[in-house]
């Protein structure tokens, strides 16, 4: 049999969609305690006229439909075709008690082209007609146990006053429309906190949910926001509580729609870095070593990035001349123009070169700095340092504040998707009583500049003398840890990072 000649459109984001007029596309939400309820269509098809035949409808009672006036504009003789008693309501008139009242027929296909018009529709449904308790002074983080900054932002709520909740974010992702309305029953934060889209899913149901419910939903992009915004298929994000932790993201943001972004770095955590931490039984010996901490490829790289090469003349320049400025993701912005950045998966190309270039640029750094005691994954066996000592990576919390602790200098190399996006060793290790010598990366301007120039450089070859100035405990090297730990304890753990966001979204 011939396939069906479905009608294509283009969805909120740009990208053709096909829209079958069959049945089997639609979802009926019966009313089981209202036998005589109105019936609401939430889209029709491609055919309307369709509609009453395959449903037996009766063509002597009003039928109320909802649709995408995008949709109606994109379908040849669509109004025509729409039969005589078929009313179009606006969304103002679909409110929860209506939709709690209604037999409602969602036209799937719809929905997933123009979640902006119908997700707040589809919220209505599934949140029901009873008015939700508000919990007071609660925050949701979705997290799993294997995340970093679950722990961090917990505690740090938790000591600003507020009941902090760890909500599953695979589950929430996959299903919001019925994980979320179920646990929305027992009531509503204040606040409910993203790492990354962690816990909203690519549609922004789950977002749109949890604002219909009345909760103030915040996401911090840790990593760079571009890469992160390729598995997003919906406009949602753009009128998000948007939080960065490169500062440098904030115009290209906003120039992509953004209408909210503000600059949250990292921090560190009083509570798990003070005084945590042993050091593991492959950590010992460090009291007079340079220590380097880090994995050599974040995970999934490969299938992130899958299928892109970088380009050979970029990475000629880079290779000759390393350390001639930060070959950063803006860098290679301007390098390959690669437009638009969202939606769709271009801009990978662009975070393909940069991300060669971080682990280059580490490379370098590693290759220069002499003997060198490496924490960190086989990624790293490969270097042309014969002095470097690969150990194995170390847990986070369990070993790692020992670690900074121990050794006598930590260095710290920063990757390039982050063009002025700081580590946690910006941090962590002064919280943990270690000492750090740090690339010259811009985001380190939120530090005084008398703490900073001591201990940043510019070029590889000037890590090993760095080193040796502060390898021995000295009066000046004593001095200097104590600014620094007294700078982050001040002003850069997470509780001042929850006071930022509090006061950022008025709660």
């Amino acid at each position: 049999m011939p396939r069906p000649n479905h009608v294509s459109i283009i969805d909120e984001i740009g990208m053709k969609k096909t829209m079958p007029a069959t049945p089997e596309q639609f979802e009926w939400r019966v009313n089981k305690t209202l036998d005589d309820a109105p019936v609401v269509f939430l889209g029709l098809g491609p055919e309307p006229d369709k509609v009453p035949e395959w449903f037996d409808l009766p063509n002597d009672e009003i039928i109320f439909f909802l649709e995408s006036q995008a949709f109606i504009d994109q379908v040849k003789d669509w109004e025509p075709r729409l039969p005589e008693n078929f009313q179009r309501i606006t969304p103002e008139e679909f409110t929860r008690d209506s939709a709690a009242n209604a037999h409602v027929v969602r036209y799937l296909p719809v929905q997933r082209a123009f979640p902006t018009d119908f997700g707040p529709l589809t919220a209505r449904i599934t949140l029901g007609d009873k008015e939700l308790p508000r919990l007071n002074k609660t925050v949701w983080i979705p997290t799993s146990d294997t995340d970093l900054l679950g722990r961090e932002l917990a505690q740090a709520f938790r000591d600003a006053g507020y009941s902090v909740t760890m909500i599953d974010h695979v589950q929430l992702g996959k299903h919001p429309g019925n994980t979320l309305p179920e646990i929305l029953q027992e009531g509503v934060p204040d606040l409910f906190l993203s790492v990354n889209f962690k816990g909203l899913d690519h549609f922004g149901l789950g977002y749109t949910i949890l604002k219909e419910a009345g909760a103030e939903v915040a996401i911090w992009l840790v990593d760079n926001p571009f890469n992160l915004l390729t598995s997003v298929k919906a406009l949602y994000w753009k009128n998000a509580r948007l939080f960065v932790t490169d500062h440098t993201f904030i115009g290209p943001l906003i120039n992509t729609g953004a209408k909210w972004v503000t600059h949250l770095p990292l921090g560190t955590s009083r509570e798990l870095f003070e005084t945590g931490g042993e050091l593991p039984q492959h950590g010992h010996g460090l009291e007079d070593r340079l220590v380097f901490v880090g994995r050599s490829a974040f995970p999934d790289k490969d299938k992130f990035f899958a299928g892109l090469t970088v380009p050979a003349d970029q990475m000629t320049t880079i290779k000759n001349h390393p350390h001639e400025k930060r070959y950063d993701f803006h860098w290679w912005t301007e390098q390959l123009k690669t437009l638009p950045p969202w939606p769709g998966n271009a801009i990978r190309q662009i975070g393909a070169g940069a991300e060669w270039a971080g682990k280059h640029w580490k490379k370098v750094c590693l290759e220069s700095a002499g003997p060198i005691v490496i924490f960190g994954d086989t990624g790293w066996q490969a270097l042309d340092n014969d002095r470097a000592e690969v150990r194995g990576p170390v847990d986070y919390y369990d070993h790692l504040p020992a670690i900074y602790r121990s050794a006598s200098v930590t260095l710290n190399a920063t990757g390039m998707q982050l063009p002025a996006g700081l580590t946690q060793r910006h941090f962590d290790v002064w919280c943990a009583g270690g000492f750090l010598i740090t690339d010259a990366n811009p985001g380190l301007q939120i530090f005084p500049d008398e703490l900073v120039d001591p201990i940043r450089y510019t070029k590889p070859d000037e890590i090993r003398d760095l080193f040796l100035q502060y390898r021995q405990e000295t009066e000046t090297k004593q001095e200097l840890r104590a600014a620094w730990r007294e700078c982050i304890l001040q002003d850069h753990t997470y509780a001042n990072r929850v006071e930022t966001i509090l006061t950022a979204l008025s709660l």
